[in-house]
This record gives structure tokens, C-alpha cells and sequence, in this order.
């Protein structure tokens, strides 16, 4: 039995060989295709963690505390009230006025363990209807009033973002 092997400089012809690698230009275009795709993926990196960071440390999550706060306002009687209704101290509406929570509480006074760090600052004031940015004395201001509920949102000393919600007293039902 005979095996023949063939040689692959003969089978191109005339036993001449190839030149191996790549050229100038060929090496520039590999360059410039990897570099434009690490450029691009790092930018995206870069945006991703832009994105993160609004939704962990920014104004999403500073008005999502001070909602908590709303929701937790609305649901407490303007008037006398001998049970508590948002923590120990807190049983109609106004006891939340001057009320710092460090950790930070949700609507139902749980603590907001996944934001430990920030702060919510309530104020509530009678305000002007007419102009609600002007604060008043309801027992000396003739007009008509709202009331201003205002909770701030801080990191450690710095206030991330304020936010206001105008309230008006319930009617009294016969």
C-alpha cells in the first residue's frame, strides 16, 4: 500500500511562498475598530452608572421619601385625637410639624432601612391662598388659607430636594 502526500507548495504552483501577516493598513483598521468599540463601551458604562446613580442617590428617591411623609399626612385627623397615628409622638396633623426622621419612615412609620443614611424634615404652615408662598397667622390673617405641608430630603448635612403639598382642612360633616 502506497500513500502519496502531497506538498502544499507544489499544489500552488512552482514551490513559491506566500508572505505571512498583515499589512500597515490592515493593523490601523484592527486598531481603530477596537478602539472605537472600547470607547463606546465605556461610554455606556459610564451612562449606566449616570442612570444608577439618579435612581439610588438622586431627586427620584428624595421625592419618593417625601411621599411617604404625604401619604402619611393625609391619612391623619386635623383634630383631636387621643391614639397615635404615625409613631409615638405624632396624632393629628400637626404633631408632624417640626418632626425629623433620621432613618427615614414610610407611610405606615416603618423604618426605611434601604435609605438609613437620609433624613426627612416636615414643616407645616398656614399659607395665603391667594399667594402660598406667603406664610400667615390664621388668627390674625382675614383671608382665605391652605396649609403647606413641606418635607425636605437630606444626605448626612446636604439637602438633596424639597418638596411642598397644599392641604385644606376637612369639612365638617353634620
Amino acid at each position: 500500500m502506497k500513500i502519496l502526500f502531497r506538498s502544499r507548495h507544489t499544489a500552488r504552483g512552482g514551490g513559491q511562498r506566500q508572505p505571512r501577516g498583515s499589512t500597515f493598513a490592515e493593523l490601523m483598521l484592527a486598531t481603530l475598530i477596537i478602539g472605537t468599540t472600547v470607547v463606546g463601551a465605556s461610554s455606556s458604562l459610564r451612562q449606566s452608572a449616570s442612570v444608577y446613580h439618579y435612581f439610588t442617590d438622586g431627586p427620584h428617591e428624595a421625592l419618593m421619601l417625601a411621599q411617604e411623609i404625604h401619604e402619611a399626612a393625609v391619612s391623619l385627623p386635623w383634630e383631636d385625637s387621643s391614639e397615635a397615628a404615625f409613631g409615638s409622638d405624632v396624632a393629628v396633623l400637626w404633631d408632624l410639624d417640626e418632626q425629623q426622621y433620621h432613618p427615614p419612615r414610610s407611610a405606615s412609620h416603618d423604618v426605611v432601612v434601604s435609605h438609613s443614611h437620609w433624613t426627612q424634615d416636615v414643616s407645616l404652615d398656614y399659607v395665603d391662598l391667594d399667594n402660598p408662598n406667603t406664610v400667615v397667622d390664621p388668627d390674625e390673617f382675614g383671608g382665605e388659607t391652605l396649609v403647606r405641608l413641606k418635607v425636605a430630603v437630606s444626605i448626612g448635612d446636604h439637602e438633596v430636594d424639597a418638596f411642598h403639598w397644599w392641604m385644606t382642612e376637612p369639612e365638617d360633616v353634620d
